[in-house]
Order: structure tokens, then C-alpha cells, then sequence
């Protein structure tokens, strides 16, 4: 049945929020939406169209709950702000309390009008390596994986206008519990897994036993000819002067790649410099700035993020244009931010989304990627044919080798003729 519904105008200004109720009994401010659940579970929903009045009960949740460093309140609030209220979303964050009022979940949604109507999506969009809610531990006691669909089809009904529900990257698992979204079905494999690695006590330990002999020999080869150009040191700056430096060196470097590539540079996307500039000079620790020196060049670059004991390898550059570029500077950075994650205490080092070659000399962790696509009126389902095919044509292109590698050329190819980013898969 399609509920009714009852809107509640908040205390503070410019904050409107639509409560809810799933389940047994109504609740005051709320509408019971019946179902086959009998008195449990029963939860009760609020729908925010702003972050505004969510940074506490966000914080608190995220802190002992499951989700990724991609779902915390410091990150999306910053991609807002900086970059989704640009590109026209809408936030429709939902908020689910048991009743007793503690908070079981948050799905950070949002609406977007595109091309062919009214789009679902999650906030954050490409920037989020990892997609999905903020569960609490015990998510799974209060709402069985058999009675999600009951939950998500209130969830909808409450939720403004949308004709297509487009929720893509999820994992298959969130921290310790299953992933409920798969539970929906109409659900296809993203184009791209992600690649992770457990790390030993020790970086000697962990070192040991991931690199052969005679890696380890072309390693050492390798750092001593880049020593030739002068002292090599991973430098973490202390300042926000000294953070700013690192990131537009990190921003230029990547610049220069994405050209030879033939690739769209994200950093010239309105907001994009400003998302990644402040999420690096805030204070909570999520985000790890650093960078590699050679003789007091900057040779490489990283802006990692850090939660919940894994250290997410999320941007990395290298110096292309220099004299030492051939030495491997990119690669012996990361050799020394694994054993900076090992010596500051994370069990997880996360190579995050892409199927590149090299992770496979680091990462025994395969993390399957999901896309769930769903129409919701006619003007979704003309939308949805077209969606589900570019999808499973980039799939097939970037697990196809062949095909992968001869895109790439052709790419870099259009880009040197044209100008960066003519081609993107």
C-alpha cells in the first residue's frame, strides 16, 4: 500500500525532515506503513534534505558502526558542499531509529534530475571508491536480510519523486555483515573490483613474505639509483601551508598523467581542488598527506585516507616530467606508505577501486563491486535499457585485456591529437 504521509517542519530553519514509521505501531509525528512483519521490526524513518542538525547522531553512529571511510559525515559533507550542491542534488538523507530511539542506519541518498528523468543515487558519486549505509553493528538482529525489501519499498515511498534508482559500487559485504542492497536483485557487477591487502605486525614481516628474491633485489636496485639524485624521504608536512604545497604538487603531477592518458582531468571539475584541498587540512585524521623526496624535489605524491584500521591508497602520483622519473619513485612511495600504515597501527592496507596489474604483487583480497538498477515509472524503464547497457559494455571492455589495453591507446592517442579527456571509459 502506498502510505500517507505527514510532513514536519523542524525547529531550526531550512531544515525540513519527513518522519516516518515502519512496522508494529504508529509513532507520534509518524504514519505506520503496514507490512508482513508483525510487531517486529520497527523502525522509525527521517528523510533530511540538508546535512544541517545530522553532524552528531552521523559521528556517534559512524564511530562504532559498519560502513567505509566513503560513508563518514566529514566526507560527504565536504563533497557536498564543495561539489554535489553544484551539480544539483538534492540530499534525501534517510535516518532509521528502532523504538526505543537509537539509530539502526543511515543511507546518505540524494536526487538528481538527469538526461531521462529523476535519478536515486548515493551522495558522493565517482569520489566514493565504496558505496552503500552507515549500519549499526547489530543492523542485521533488527531487520532480517529477508525482510530489507519490506524496509527499502517504505524507504522509497517516503523518499521525493525519483524514476530510476541507480545505486552502483556496492560491496558485498559492509564491515562485519552482509551487504542488504544485494538482497534486492536487478543487480549487475560493477566494471571494476576493488583490491586490498592484510598487513603483519612488522613491515619486515609483511615485506618478507609478499616480495621474492629477486624483487627484493630490484628493489634495492632501484631505490639506490634514485639515490643518486639526492636523499630519499617520505615527508608528512605539519602545516596547512606545507599540506597545500603537497596537494597542488599531487594536482599538477596528476594533471600531467591524465594528459598522456588522453584522460578527463577531475581536478579542472568545479569544486573538485577545494573537495580534496579541505578534507586534507581537517582535523578529524581521516585523510594522510605525504609526499616522497628526492634531494628536496617532490618526486611523488599521496592523499590517502585512514579508518576504522585501514589505509585507503586513494591518490598517488609521480613526477613524470623529471630526470629521476625512470627510477621508480611512484613505486617506492608506495613501498614506504605500507610500512608507514604497518608502523602506525592499520591491519588493512586498501589499494581501493581498479583492476590495475601491479596490485596483484600486493593484494590477496579481491572485493567484488555491485551495481543495483531499478525503474520506478515509465520514464525510468526508457532510462533504465540504456544504463544497464553502458554498464555491462565499460564491464566487458575493462575485464577484457585485449580490448582494455587497445582502448587505453587509442585514448591516449585522441587525447594527443585533441585534448585531454576526448575518450573515457
Amino acid at each position: 500500500m502506498t502510505p500517507s504521509t505527514k510532513k514536519i517542519e523542524a525547529a531550526k530553519p531550512n531544515l525540513r525532515v519527513n518522519q516516518y514509521s515502519v512496522g508494529g505501531s504508529a509513532h507520534e509525528g509518524g504514519q505506520v506503513i503496514s507490512g508482513p512483519w508483525g510487531a517486529k521490526p520497527e523502525v522509525l524513518l527521517s528523510i533530511h534534505e540538508t546535512f544541517e542538525g545530522l553532524q552528531d547522531v552521523w559521528t556517534q553512529l559512524e564511530r562504532d558502526a559498519d560502513c567505509t571511510a566513503f560513508q563518514t559525515y566529514a566526507w560527504l559533507s565536504t563533497w557536498f558542499r564543495h561539489i554535489g550542491k553544484r551539480s544539483g542534488i538534492k540530499p534525501a538523507i534517510v535516518v532509521g531509529r528502532e523504538a526505543g530511539g537509537k539509530t539502526l542506519f543511515i543511507m546518505p541518498l540524494g536526487v538528481k534530475r538527469g538526461v531521462i528523468g529523476i535519478r536515486l543515487v548515493w551522495l558522493g558519486g565517482c569520489l566514493c571508491d565504496y558505496q552503500g549505509p552507515v549500519l549499526a553493528k547489530d543492523f542485521a538482529r533488527h531487520v532480517r536480510r529477508d525482510q530489507f525489501k519490506t524496509l527499502w519499498a517504505g524507504i522509497r515511498a517516503a523518499l521525493p519523486h525519483h524514476d530510476i534508482v541507480e545505486l552502483d559500487r556496492l560491496p558485498e559485504a559492509i564491515g562485519g555483515q552482509g551487504n542488504p542492497f544485494l538482497a534486492l536483485g536487478n543487480v549487475q557487477p560493477h566494471a571494476s573490483n576493488a583490491h586490498m591487502t592484510r598487513l603483519a605486525p612488522t613491515w619486515d614481516e609483511y615485506y618478507g613474505a609478499k616480495r621474492s628474491s629477486g624483487s627484493k633485489k630490484r628493489d634495492k636496485q632501484k631505490r639506490r639509483k634514485l639515490e643518486e639524485f639526492g636523499a630519499v624521504e617520505l615527508v608528512t608536512p605539519d602545516s596547512r601551508e606545507k599540506i597545500g604545497r603537497t596537494v597542488d604538487a599531487l594536482i599538477a603531477q596528476k594533471g600531467a598523467t591524465f594528459a598522456r592518458m588522453g584522460v578527463v582531468n577531475p581536478f579542472e571539475k568545479p569544486g573538485v581542488r577545494d573537495f580534496y584541498m579541505d578534507l586534507a587540512r581537517n582535523e578529524t585524521g581521516l585523510v594522510h598527506v605525504c609526499h616522497l623526496e628526492v634531494g628536496g624535489r617532490i618526486a611523488a605524491a599521496n592523499w590517502g585516507v585512514s579508518f576504522g584500521g585501514r589505509y585507503h591508497y586513494v591518490l598517488s602520483s609521480y613526477a613524470e616530467q623529471e630526470d629521476f622519473a625512470r627510477r621508480g619513485p611512484g613505486m617506492i612511495q608506495l613501498m614506504e606508505l605500507i610500512r608507514h600504515a604497518t608502523e602506525t597501527g592499520h591491519t588493512e592496507f586498501d589499494f581501493t577501486i581498479g583492476d590495475e596489474a601491479y596490485k596483484a604483487d600486493w593484494c590477496e583480497v579481491e572485493i567484488c563491486l555491485f551495481d543495483h538498477l531499478e525503474a520506478v515509472t515509465l520514464r525510468g524503464w526508457l532510462a533504465l535499457l540504456p544504463a544497464v547497457l553502458y554498464r555491462r559494455v565499460k564491464r566487458f571492455i575493462k575485464q577484457t585485456p585485449v580490448l582494455w589495453d587497445a582502448f587505453t591507446r587509442l585514448r591516449a592517442a585522441a587525447g594527443a591529437l585533441v585534448r585531454p579527456g576526448v575518450a573515457r571509459v
